[in-house]
């Protein structure tokens, strides 16, 4: 089940938007509000699949909006409607923040499905394509299936990247000039765990958690991955994949 988060402050408006997503899709979550710091901070605490935002909001304009949601890395290429009465900043938008599509105030409901349909569809695609870690060292660029890794630990500036590869063979690359916070930003959310200091894992990989001895052992891996005092909760409490 997907969300879609709908931003518009005419309450006429978004009467007619949410009529016209219940008439385009099933089981979708639908979430309106008509602020945008409002959509802003549900956003950040929820997992949004489609944005539809007005460009006339009550406390800034949709585009700004969108850009602050581009800034999240888990939002860098969600799709995104903007509705308007006038084209010309959704021209701009188009190309700047690279949303999916725009309406013009007033569309029809065919127009409307039409651009929402794509959304989706677009969406959909690009869930179900494979997901990369990508990784530039000085003139190379590496990259990393994500459901491939099994952990990475951290020495300093230097990080060796731990993956599965065919045959049960664990495959170690050495990164230089990467900290594990900024991996994790690199990521959807939740791909990579970190449950120490030093390391992040691979939570699709854990098969055993001792947590007498706050130890973690993956599947393939000879490695037992340490769980920091600080990270106990998270690691013990995660959702399951």
């Amino acid at each position: 089940m997907g969300l879609i988060l709908l931003v518009e402050d005419e309450p006429g408006a978004a009467a007619l938007l949410h009529r016209c997503i219940e008439n385009g899709t099933s089981g979708h979550q639908l979430a309106v509000f008509p602020k945008a710091a409002e959509a802003l901070s549900y956003a950040a605490k929820n997992k949004v699949d489609l944005f539809i935002l007005d460009i006339q909001l009550l406390d800034y304009r949709g585009t700004e909006l969108a850009r602050q949601l581009r800034s999240m890395p888990e939002y860098r290429f969600t799709p995104i409607l903007f509705t308007t009465e006038l084209a010309g900043e959704e021209l701009a938008a188009y190309r700047e923040i690279k949303c999916y599509d725009f309406l013009v105030k007033p569309f029809t409901e065919a127009e409307f499905q039409k651009a929402f349909q794509a959304a989706l569809e677009m969406k959909a695609q690009m869930q179900a394509a494979p997901e990369f870690l990508r990784i530039e060292q000085k003139q190379f660029l590496f990259e990393y299936e994500i459901k491939n890794i099994l952990y990475i630990e951290s020495f300093g500036k230097r990080l060796l990247i731990h993956t599965a590869q065919s045959g049960e063979r664990e495959v170690t690359d050495q990164i230089s000039g990467y900290g594990l916070s900024k991996l994790l930003g690199m990521v959807p959310p939740n791909r990579l765990l970190q449950c120490h200091k030093s390391f992040l894992v691979n939570p699709v990989h854990i098969c055993k958690i001792d947590k007498a001895n706050r130890l973690l052992y993956l599947k393939g891996c000879k490695t037992a991955i340490p769980v920091g005092e600080k990270y106990q909760k998270t690691v013990y409490e995660r959702e399951q994949p």
